[in-house]
């Protein structure tokens, strides 16, 4: 009885695994068939894609040679190009090893919408491997937009860094400060509300790649104040100084123009550079002693580095070539810590005990210093055997 109650519980579960087993091979045959449905679907789709693209090739040699005796070129295929496309750049290279640059803004409490857009002047026109860095040296500004909100902005671009100042410098400091970090061969010295203008940086570059010692400035452009216009200016113009040290600009002569056979292209040896902008090797400029430090906030340095580099052997430049925008504007809006025109007399005339002797004209200037602190901060001495060791 036990016999065969086993054998029939045994039969049961043989009975039991037998058609697990079979419904088991039945799913798997039915996964292997879909399996083998989902190839083949793709298989076909490519197969179709394959035909379709054969076909419209073919259907495109047709409309090509049909359509070439329209203008014996391939027309079909010039209509289906946008009309305003970009082409890659192939003008020889006269120069493809230029120097890199770090581009120098100084700024105080400057506007918001001018500072990005110089900024961002800068970062469209310029090269990219010309282009080491752009340093923004923020001279202890007080408005709340050149904090956080100016960090979360440029945070956005790899080559914008920012060196915020603990006290008021002034724009001399200000600028020795991001040369002291800069890492482009060549420092290239910009205002905060200025815009570049096409092609403007490489134009500078091989001026100083030619020369490490010529020190090109780009034709100053004028950004009206009243309507943010553009407008151009005239290419034969020379920054030049009166007495006593007034700073201008001249046209040069059309005799000289002739003379010399100048083009509108041919750079313009200049006396007296404006200041804000212009570009310079970095080591040239570490060499001639950068600025002189003892100069205050703002006025006089333009004189000052352009005597030294001229007393120094080396030659300042305008190029046509390379144009900057720059808004200029009716007043100074930016705050001296002591009195303005004292501050830019006494700056005067430290460059003049320098650099210009006993000339009588500038008798005026000479007497604007205060000996207890004209040279209290820096002694013109190091100046003063410069001219002797270059000269």
């Amino acid at each position: 009885m036990r016999i065969r109650r086993y054998l029939r519980d045994s039969g049961r579960v043989l009975a039991f695994v037998f058609v697990a087993s079979v419904i088991w091979l039945l799913f798997d045959m039915a996964a292997l068939r879909m399996s083998l449905n989902e190839v083949n679907t793709e298989l076909l789709k490519e197969r179709v894609i394959r035909e379709k693209e054969l076909f419209k090739q073919q259907l495109k040699d047709a409309e090509v040679k049909k359509r070439w005796d329209e203008g014996h070129f391939n027309v079909y295929l010039s209509d289906k190009i946008p009309v305003d496309r970009a082409i890659p750049d192939t003008r020889p290279l006269v120069h493809d090893d230029l120097p890199s640059t770090s581009v120098i803004f100084c700024f105080v409490d400057e506007v918001w919408s001018t500072l990005l857009r110089s900024v961002h002047s800068v970062l469209n026109r310029s090269p990219p491997h010309l282009l080491k860095e752009i340093i923004l040296v923020d001279d202890f500004s007080t408005k709340d937009y050149l904090k956080k909100q100016l960090d979360d902005y440029m945070a956005q671009f790899p080559k914008v860094r920012i060196v915020r100042l603990k006290e008021r410098q002034g724009l001399i400091r200000a600028r020795l400060a991001g040369a002291a970090v800069a890492k482009g061969e060549v420092l290239t010295f910009l205002d905060s509300h200025i815009e570049c203008n096409v092609g403007w940086l490489e134009p500078l570059l091989e001026r100083v790649y030619l020369d490490r010692k010529k020190v090109p400035c780009p034709v100053i452009e004028v950004i009206s104040d009243k309507d943010m216009s553009y407008m151009m200016v005239d290419n034969f113009q020379r920054g030049i100084f009166k007495w006593p040290l007034v700073f201008g600009w001249s046209a040069v002569p059309p005799e000289d123009i002739k003379k010399f056979n100048l083009t509108i292209s041919d750079p313009i040896r200049c006396p007296v550079m404006a200041g804000g902008l212009f570009s310079i090797d970095k080591q040239y400029f570490f060499e001639l002693g950068t600025y002189d430090p003892g100069l205050d906030v703002w006025g006089g340095e333009n004189m000052e580095i352009s005597f030294k580099i001229w007393m120094c052997g080396g030659e300042i430049e305008i190029i046509p070539c390379s144009r900057v925008g720059h808004i200029f504007r009716g007043q100074n809006p930016y705050k001296f810590p002591k009195d303005r025109q004292k501050t830019v007399e006494r700056n005067l005339a430290r460059v003049a005990e320098v650099w210009l002797d006993d000339w009588p004209p500038l008798n005026p200037r000479k007497e604007c210093l205060d000996a207890s602190v004209a040279f209290m901060s820096l002694p013109p001495f190091f100046f003063l055997s410069l001219r002797r060791s270059t000269s």
